[in-house]
């Protein structure tokens, strides 16, 4: 549980699941907030332009109708500049501003014969300093003035200066005979463009800010919702890999994590039933049996394999049985099984039945083992060494005080140890079923520990398992003659540990 809980801590923010689903949602959501901005920023702005190019429009060919073509052909010189046609003009256009607050400039421009270029015949500017009369403008400068001279003009797009945004639009003054002899011009201020600018840029950072917001909280409650259930299921998968079985997420939802969870404790509370039921039922066989059992691997079929075999039993044992309660033989026995196979399992072996007094058990089956003969002989050592220290654990609690009385001055066993082929598998029918292991090399070992008591010996072992020993291990051996171990066979050659 801890372990999961560093593991979690260690986890970058951008690498926790809610962090990246609450950002990456709320990138998207963004990202089309800001498409959805600037296409308001622009049909505002297009709108407001389409608005004030038809205002200017108007006003310029209004404009343009109510002058005296006349008395724009005489103003010519800087010198004009104080006579009447051009106070009465400049009066006409301050007014025609008054009702126009938006208008920033009017201007008269007439041809030269200068290409490109346009002379000043009036200009009326409501802030800052107007051009003088006969002054060139290069009117290249501007999209539309040259075009105004053939029909009215408002340019499509807002020009800044120093006095701020702007829109402008001509319209072509004629005269009498229809001839364009000037062209008249109007600056308009672009402020209800700017300020639609604004809103739209106002309102675009608005939704930015509340959904920025709306994502923190959104964040918060997602990390609720989902980080804390997950860390539970990984605390208690955590658990379960780490052996505790009774571990459990208790997470009550109805969402695919409550599914989830529901899956994980069903699958916990599995591994506890196995794992209770592969505890009880190795108590009753090996546990590399019931392993194989529990894991499907007994109902493989036989296989047939060279194996060591270690049989066993207790010297004298109905002298010994013979001697004590039927409860006490059972506690007896219990006692000496739990230690020799605690040391059969220590050398890999696998103890595959228990008869009586006597223990039968293999050494490579059900699983493999290279040197099961060395294996098989060192166990005997150490089930003979362990035997020894049973009996002085009896003689110091007064337990073989009831055997000695019969005779028998310490327990001791047999062991006969052979190598050889045997078939291993499953042995029953479909409702009750053993592992087993079967072939000649089981009945020679149980010779082999019978004539253990003809031969004074404890361990025997057959020239096949001798052969198989690593050197320093076979030096160990006594050799104990040829003997007759099946009706039929030659005599063997056995020897002693």
């Amino acid at each position: 549980m801890i372990g999961s809980s560093d593991e979690l801590g260690k986890l970058r923010p951008w690498h926790r699941f809610h962090v990246r689903t609450t950002f990456g949602f709320g990138a998207g959501v963004l990202v089309l907030l800001a498409a959805l901005g600037g296409l308001s920023y622009r049909f505002a702005a297009e709108a407001e332009i389409s608005i004030l190019r038809g205002r200017l429009h108007g006003l310029a060919v209004g404009l343009a109708r109510t002058l005296d073509a006349d008395s724009i052909t005489s103003l010519r010189v800087a010198a004009d500049h104080d006579s009447s046609a051009h106070r009465e003009l400049t009066a006409h256009f301050a007014r025609v501003a008054d009702e126009e607050p938006e208008v920033e400039s009017i201007y008269v421009m007439r041809p030269t014969d200068r290409p490109g270029w346009v002379r000043f015949a009036i200009d009326w500017v409501r802030s800052g300093t107007p051009g003088e009369v006969g002054e060139l403008y290069d009117a290249t400068q501007t999209d539309g003035m040259l075009a105004a001279f053939r029909a009215p003009v408002v340019e499509s797009r807002v020009y800044r200066d120093a006095w701020g945004r702007h829109l402008s639009g001509y319209a072509p003054i004629r005269d009498a005979t229809g001839s364009v002899v000037a062209i008249v011009g109007i600056d308009m201020s672009a402020r209800r463009v700017a300020a639609a600018e604004r809103r739209a840029l106002t309102t675009t950072l608005t939704m930015y800010g509340v959904a920025v917001v709306l994502f923190v909280i959104g964040g918060v409650l997602l990390g609720r919702n989902v980080r804390r259930p997950i860390e539970r299921i990984i605390a208690a998968t955590s658990a379960i890999a780490g052996g505790e079985l009774d571990a459990r997420t208790h997470l009550e939802r109805d969402d695919e994590l409550g599914l989830l969870a529901r899956r994980i404790d069903r699958m916990a509370e599995d591994l506890e039933e196995r794992e209770r039921i592969r505890a009880l039922f190795g108590r009753y066989v090996s546990e590399d049996v019931a392993r194989k059992v529990l894991g499907g691997g007994a109902a493989e079929g036989a296989v047939e394999r060279e194996v060591t075999v270690l049989f066993t039993d207790i010297r004298r044992y109905s002298t010994i049985s013979e001697s004590l309660p039927p409860h006490d033989v059972l506690e007896l026995l219990n006692d000496y099984f739990s230690e020799m196979t605690d040391v059969i399992d220590a050398h890999q072996g696998c103890v595959i039945e228990l008869l009586g007094d006597a223990i039968l058990a293999v050494f490579g089956a059900p699983a493999e083992l290279p040197d099961h003969a060395a294996c098989a002989v060192r166990a005997a050592c150490a089930m003979r060494d362990r035997l020894e220290g049973l009996n002085e654990e009896w003689e110091a609690s007064g337990r073989a005080r009831v055997w000695k009385e019969r005779g028998v001055e310490r327990m001791g066993a047999r062991i006969g140890v052979h190598t050889g082929l045997v078939v291993a598998g499953s042995l029953g029918g479909k409702r009750r079923a053993k592992y087993t292991v079967l072939g000649p090399a089981v009945g020679v070992a149980m010779k082999l520990e019978a004539l253990n008591e003809t031969l004074g010996t404890s361990i025997l072992v057959s020239a096949e398992t001798l052969a198989a020993l690593p050197p320093e291990l076979a030096a160990r051996a006594v050799p104990a003659g040829e003997h007759r171990v099946r009706a039929g066979e030659p005599p063997r050659a056995l020897s002693s540990l």
